[in-house]
C-alpha cells in the first residue's frame, strides 16, 4: 500500500458478475454466496491485487451501463497493454458487507498511518482510500499574531490576523490536514 498525503492507494481485484466488470478491495474476503441471493448469475475473477487509474476525460462513458443490482459509483480503468474498464459501486461493497470499518480494520495493519484516523473519515475515490473530506470552499493558512489556523477565504478577518497562503487539504475531525500538518480550523 503506498500513501501520498491523504490519499493511500489501495490493491483491488476486479469481478465479473454477469459480464459487468467491477471492484472490491483486494484482500478482504469476500461471499459470493450474498452475491447469488442477491441476484448475481455469473461471478468470476478477472484480475487480482491491481490498481486503477481514472478514465481520460475524452474517454465515453456515458454508453457504459451498469449492473442493475450495483449502480456504478465511479468508472475507472485497469492500466495495461489492453486497458480494461471497470466500475466501483458502494451498493456491491454494502451487499457484500464490506464496510468501512472492515476496510479500516484490514488495511491500517500494513499502514500505521491509518491507525491516526477515525473510519468515519474515510471514503473511497478514484480507486483511492481517501483521509478525510474535501472542504467545501477554498481554505487559508492565517497567522493570527500566536499561531497558524485555517479558516474559509470567505471569512473576513481582524487585525492581527494575515493570509499566508491558501491552503490544499481535507478535514479530518476538527482539524485540517496539509502539507504543514494537522492545523486547526476556524469558523466563525
Amino acid at each position: 500500500m503506498l500513501s501520498y498525503g491523504s490519499e493511500l492507494y489501495i490493491p483491488l481485484d476486479v469481478l465479473k458478475l454477469d459480464e459487468y466488470t467491477y471492484l472490491v478491495p483486494h484482500g478482504i474476503p469476500i461471499k459470493t454466496e450474498a452475491l447469488v441471493k442477491a441476484g448475481v448469475v455469473k461471478i468470476s475473477l478477472m484480475n487480482r491485487n491491481v490498481t486503477v487509474a481514472p478514465l481520460e476525460r475524452d474517454a465515453a462513458v456515458t454508453s457504459l451501463d451498469s449492473h442493475p443490482l450495483f449502480p456504478t459509483d465511479e468508472f475507472l480503468s485497469v492500466t495495461g497493454v489492453t486497458p480494461i474498464i471497470t466500475r466501483f459501486s458502494n451498493k456491491l461493497l454494502q451487499v457484500l458487507g464490506i464496510t468501512m470499518e472492515i476496510i479500516y480494520d484490514f488495511y491500517s495493519q500494513a499502514n500505521q498511518k491509518l491507525l491516526e484516523v477515525d473510519p468515519s473519515q474515510l471514503i473511497i475515490s478514484k480507486g483511492k482510500l481517501c483521509i478525510g473530506e474535501t472542504p467545501s470552499e477554498q481554505m487559508a493558512i492565517v497567522w493570527t499574531g500566536v499561531g497558524f489556523v485555517v479558516i474559509p477565504s470567505s471569512i473576513k478577518l481582524v487585525p492581527p490576523e494575515e493570509v499566508v497562503e491558501e491552503a490544499v487539504g481535507s478535514i479530518t475531525g476538527n482539524k485540517f490536514r496539509c502539507k504543514y500538518g494537522m492545523l486547526d480550523i476556524i469558523r466563525r
